[in-house]
């Protein structure tokens, strides 16, 4: 009977190690199995540096796509439009309106990717549209609707927008309707690296045309070719305006660039529950012929998987951190869940936190270490977490000799 009662005494402390007390006054993280950790002052601490690097003269489109980056549009944009952003981008309908309910006075340039369907849409809300070309002017002008446009230019990304040699007549047709009024002028640089043009080539496309709309007076308000990456490597570019997306997020750093900026990621962690623990027996058949799995080994369940944005293959040293301890992952990866192997921290309980980004004791794992693992980049990491993964707001804690972007 004694060695029973102490069994059940294990059992309740192991209970207890899932923080119930405090879920009525924070039901987040402390309800979910997963979630992950938003800063978002390091996205208004990244704006100011963006501001101070470009200056008052240039305006700031805030570029926030795919729901912000994974931080929420309609957060961000209140964020952003109080810290003096000077417009946004968008590429959905979605993110259009957490916009516009979040910053009701200010101008939001939709990139390439609705179309004249969504007319009634883009009165409502106000929004700027881009014109790749002619075949797409003349469906927005069908609608009979009145425009507030952008003219986006291909310099060498052989993506959206009009070719060089056409810009000047699309321009022309623009002019001859009177319910179009173009309001800027726009082009996204190739991130191709060697295989493409570079990037002061890609602008001298452009400069000379420039040059001549300028002469005829017939320069729209707005010229911008500078996203992120030229924002660090190409400050001649800054132009009018400038539309930062991921830099805004801390999502790229280049120690390379003409400008290095200090910004720090707004994602700061991903986490999520033990919600299993189990040891392997013999009653469970032969382990599986996969990497990782061993006789007797420990497995710990994790109530996150690919439904939440891990990718379903990642790369044989994809670890998590335990108790300030690294335990590998266990493929294959579910839609809800995944093992880890944590036979070598026993004291592993049910309700346990394990980190796939951020720290845990003196132990941690980067976005870049993340994303080597998931076989992307920074960006790829923050734009693939999915809707069921929560966010939770979390303010980073700085030492007082630490500079903002360390």
């Amino acid at each position: 009977m004694a060695r029973q009662g102490q069994k059940h005494a294990r059992i309740g402390s192991t209970c207890s190690r899932w923080p119930m007390n405090s879920l009525r006054q924070n039901p987040l993280p402390v309800a979910e199995t997963a979630w992950r950790e938003i800063d978002l002052s390091a996205i208004a601490s990244n704006c100011r540096a963006i501001r101070a690097a470009v200056g008052q003269g240039t305006k700031i489109f805030a570029c926030l796509k795919q729901d912000a980056y994974g931080c929420g549009a309609g957060k961000v944009a209140t964020l952003l439009s109080e810290a003096g952003v000077d417009a946004f981008g968008v590429v959905s309908i979605a993110d259009a309106l957490a916009v516009r309910k979040a910053a009701p006075g200010k101008p939001i340039l939709m990139y390439p990717g609705i179309g004249p369907n969504a007319v009634d849409l883009v009165r409502d809300l106000d929004l700027t549209i881009s014109i790749s070309g002619e075949d797409d002017l003349a469906g927005w002008l069908a609608t009979g609707a009145s425009l507030k446009v952008f003219v986006k230019v291909d310099l060498g990304f052989w993506r959206a927008g009009v070719a060089p040699a056409s810009l000047r007549r699309l321009l022309d047709l623009c002019a001859s309707q009177g319910n179009v009024a173009v309001g800027g002028l726009y082009a996204h640089l190739s991130e191709f690296g060697d295989a493409g043009s570079p990037a002061s080539a890609q602008v001298a496309r452009l400069t000379p045309l420039l040059e001549e709309l300028k002469t005829e007076r017939r320069l729209p308000e707005t010229i911008m070719v500078s996203s992120s990456e030229s924002l660090l490597h190409h400050p001649e570019f800054d132009m009018g305006a400038v539309d930062p997306g991921a830099l805004l997020f801390g999502l790229t750093r280049s120690s390379a660039g003409r400008r290095v900026l200090p910004t720090r990621p707004a994602l700061l962690a991903i986490k999520a529950r033990i919600v299993a623990l189990k040891t392997g027996h013999d009653s469970m058949g032969t382990p599986p012929d996969l990497p990782g799995f061993h006789p007797d080994m420990r497995l710990a369940v994790l109530g996150i998987g690919w439904g939440h944005g891990v990718p379903r293959h990642l790369r044989s040293s994809a670890s998590v951190l335990v108790r300030g301890r690294r335990a590998s992952i266990v493929p294959p990866i579910h839609l809800e869940h995944l093992r880890i192997d944590v036979t070598d921290i026993p004291e592993a309980v049910l309700g346990d936190e394990a980190v796939l980004l951020g720290s845990s004791g003196a132990a941690r794992i980067t976005l870049p270490d993340l994303a080597k693992a998931w076989n992307t980049d920074e960006t790829g990491v923050a734009c693939a977490l999915r809707e069921s993964l929560r966010r939770v707001g979390v303010a980073q804690q700085f030492k007082p000799n630490q500079k903002e972007g360390e």
